[in-house]
């Protein structure tokens, strides 16, 4: 690629025509005609070309249209390059979930956020395994068929997914600000680790995360009945299971716990669902990265 062709522009836009069932291809019809616009033809292919224009021109601000998966590979694409603090990142929403921009909806200007890194990867909105993990799997099917929306996929992944509720027996090992750790061991039905507030095609899980505070809030659900469950999904979707301070409800102490932490590892979780990816992973470590990505809101 000619680097003038990047020097001249500020902006480079980046489309998924697969994501949205073909919205962000829709969306390409509004960009400037003088501004530079390339079109995704696949995962490796996108990746690519972010990371050779970050070398060419390492302040581009890349425009982003599609979803939370097409975020998920940008992200990753930026933090790899090693130019992700010169680079920027816009979101144009044009996905079945959109659930990262969501956590914007109140924020004005430009900042730097959070990355989370997992293993040898990197995600921003949320990572999560278990009981919604199963249910994303199940939804992304279910998402390929027309009149399907994601908010209706998702709930009907998770009315699908609860007829067969498996428990993950899962070690998990948090490791707070002050360094101190805490084990957590048994059966759960799910545990999210979040950086922004919502996923699954609107719920949300963690009401108090922050994208830029160096802090991840971790939710974990018991493993409970399947009417118990029936009768807290309603606050869970919602995001009032904890008050202002991020305390546990009265009502719903026995059956989530809340920790805010620095680093988490878990054990067992066999696949994890990282911002609507899908990844085999028995064991996954999670770490914040402070302010590591420029985000232009």
């Amino acid at each position: 690629m000619d680097s003038t062709v990047i020097k001249n522009k500020k902006m480079v836009h980046i489309v998924n025509p697969q994501a949205g069932k073909g919205a962000s291809n829709k969306l390409k019809k509004t960009i400037k005609t003088d501004e530079y616009i390339y079109v995704s033809e696949s995962v490796e292919a996108s990746s690519d070309f972010i990371k050779q224009t970050c070398k060419e021109e390492p302040n581009t601000c890349f425009t982003v249209y599609g979803g939370d998966g097409t975020i998920f590979r940008a992200v990753n694409a930026l933090m790899e390059s090693g130019y992700n603090d010169t680079a920027s990142l816009k979101i144009v929403p044009a996905g079945s979930g959109n659930d990262f921009v969501r956590s914007f909806e109140d924020i004005h200007g430009d900042m730097c956020i959070d990355v989370m890194k997992f293993n040898d990867k990197y995600a921003v909105n949320v990572i999560n395994m278990g009981f919604d993990c199963n249910v994303v799997q199940r939804a992304s099917k279910l998402k390929k068929k027309p009149l399907i929306t994601g908010k209706m996929a998702y709930i009907y992944g998770v009315v699908g997914e609860l007829i067969k509720k498996k428990p993950l027996d899962l070690r998990i090992t948090m490791t707070y600000e002050n360094k101190n750790q805490e084990v957590l061991e048994g059966k759960f039905l799910l545990c999210a680790v979040a950086n922004a507030k919502w996923y699954g095609g609107g719920f949300k899980v963690a009401p108090l995360a922050d994208v830029a505070d160096g802090v991840l809030d971790v939710m974990i659900v018991k493993n409970v009945s399947r009417k118990t469950f029936l009768g807290f999904v309603g606050d869970y979707k919602k995001g009032t299971l904890l008050d202002e301070y991020g305390n546990v409800k009265e009502k719903a102490q026995d059956i989530v716990i809340y920790k805010r932490c620095t680093a988490i590892k878990i054990e067992g979780c066999k696949v994890v669902c990282a911002d609507g990816e899908i990844f085999d992973e028995n064991t996954v470590d999670i770490s914040v990265i402070p302010k590591a990505l420029n985000y232009i809101n």
